[in-house]
């Protein structure tokens, strides 16, 4: 009998063993790492805080601004990736918030989450077969940081760039909560959450009256 050859029972013990530590990792947390895509280059989009304003149970719509809704008009397209950055993710739930073009929500009491009162440029949507979306809303407005908001209070009185909310969530990916800025903005550079996410600013082209932009999410696969 080679003396190097592990007999196997032991085998059979250490992949149980193995397997176990494995789904003890998986228990601490591993579970929550998003996997990185193989394809080089590729990355799943950036997460950020969800912020003070987010609400519950907001409509389903794509519209968010209505015809009389003051500001410049802005159409927002793209597409909705898996972590390969090539397989559209069809049937994902889109919900979208911002401030108006006064940098106001419907909302100015911080973490409101359950106000059943009316919904104000906010909504969800799918994406559709080819894991593609379309928003109609306006250019939301720059605003100062309240006072007193729990954990922010170091931030307080700083102006956040001009910025929409995304939340994205499909069934076989990580859930992703991020902000969209527009490129050129003073305040992104000093910005504590927009400063040092690049590639979620977007550049934006005139069309008319109304200006576009085009942004493709990527979203880690879960296990």
């Amino acid at each position: 009998m080679d003396k190097h050859r592990i007999p196997a029972a032991d085998l059979g013990i250490s992949r149980r063993l193995f397997l176990h530590g494995s789904a003890v990792m998986l228990g601490g947390g591993l579970l929550a790492r998003p996997l990185l895509a193989a394809t080089r280059g590729c990355q799943a989009t950036a997460g950020d805080i969800l912020g003070p304003y987010y609400r519950f149970g907001v409509p389903f719509q794509t519209r968010l601004a209505g015809p009389e809704e003051p500001g410049e008009r802005l159409i927002l397209t793209g597409t909705v990736y898996s972590s390969d950055c090539r397989s559209p993710v069809p049937g994902a739930l889109i919900e979208v918030w911002q401030a108006n073009s006064a940098g106001l929500y419907d909302t100015q009491k911080p973490g409101n989450f359950t106000d059943s009162g009316t919904f104000h440029l906010r909504g969800m949507l799918y994406t559709d077969e080819q894991g593609q979306y379309r928003i109609e809303t306006v250019m939301p407005g720059r605003y100062p940081i309240p006072p007193n908001l729990p954990g922010l209070e170091k931030y307080a009185g700083m102006t956040r760039p001009a910025h929409i909310h995304f939340r994205v969530m499909e069934s076989l990916h990580v859930p992703l909560t991020m902000q969209l800025y527009f490129k050129g903005d003073p305040f992104i550079a000093k910005d504590p959450w927009a400063g040092d996410k690049p590639a979620n600013a977007i550049a934006l082209e005139q069309d008319g009256k109304l200006r576009r932009g085009v942004f493709d999410f990527v979203l880690a696969r879960g296990f």
